[in-house]
């Protein structure tokens, strides 16, 4: 099933047009990452699908018009300001669950999200970066059918980015959430199911990861950076080194060493 079907989806600010009939599905559970330069579209199509912005056209929601109920959208965390403990937040987050299993999946999933320490801190003493961790968790809790995320990895290390990267798309497998995260780094694209390419208002690759990542020259008319790994192993492709284009730098080191 699909969570989003746009159909002739235009949009302007005022006489700038940035979409003209625009169409792109994506189905449910799909952990799915749109790449574009800035001025490409990709966060005025962020705000849409969050319900922030009209638009002409038509989206559909599960086969229904879209109202933008259900949706979590994470961008510019800053607006949230709150003096409580982050357990007592969360709990009023989940307030749709049973007291039973409140507790149980709060601390489940702030382990699985690395947040677990700062369950009995105040919200406005967190890092930001503990701060984004714990606002994504009150999303994951309540369970929303469309996690939308707006360049949220911004500012994490590469260790972390990675291991919640990967944790967030297995969450979303298991409880049949489709998230779709909006970024312009490059090295996101390895952790996706369905990769989104976008530029000058319209979509110019969309498909699985392996599609997407093996055209580079679609990457390199339109001046975007592949990921380090896919660059490197479709040089060494070039020279007759390998045969594949890798994903994971860790097997390309091995399989060159054998």
């Amino acid at each position: 099933m699909q969570t989003i079907d746009i159909k002739n989806l235009s949009f302007s600010y005022g006489n700038i047009e940035v979409f003209d009939n625009l169409n792109l599905s994506i189905s449910e559970g799909c952990f799915t990452t749109v790449l574009g330069k800035n001025g490409s579209g990709k966060t005025t199509l962020a705000h849409i699908l969050s319900g922030n912005l009209k638009y002409n056209g038509d989206i559909l929601f599960f086969n229904k018009p879209f109202k933008g109920n259900n949706v979590a959208f994470i961008d510019d965390i800053s607006e949230y300001d709150s003096y409580d403990l982050v357990m007592n937040i969360l709990i009023k987050e989940a307030s749709g669950l049973k007291k039973s299993e409140i507790r149980n999946k709060i601390f489940n999933i702030s382990v699985e999200f690395n947040f677990s320490k700062c369950l009995d801190r105040g919200f406005n003493s967190l890092s930001f970066i503990e701060k984004k961790l714990v606002v994504l968790g009150s999303y994951l809790i309540k369970k929303e059918k469309l996690l939308i995320l707006d360049n949220f990895f911004e500012g994490f290390d590469n260790k972390l980015k990675k291991d919640v990267l990967k944790k967030l798309r297995r969450f979303g497998k298991k409880e049949k959430i489709t998230i779709i995260s909006f970024t312009n780094d490059s090295e996101e694209l390895l952790y996706a199911d369905s990769i989104i390419i976008i530029g000058d208002g319209k979509v110019l690759l969309k498909g699985s990861k392996r599609k997407v990542l093996e055209n580079a020259e679609v990457f390199e008319q339109y001046d975007l950076e592949l990921p380090f790994v896919v660059s490197l192993s479709d040089k060494l492709k070039f020279y007759d080194l390998i045969d594949k284009i890798y994903f994971d730098e860790k097997k390309l080191v091995d399989d060159l060493w054998q």
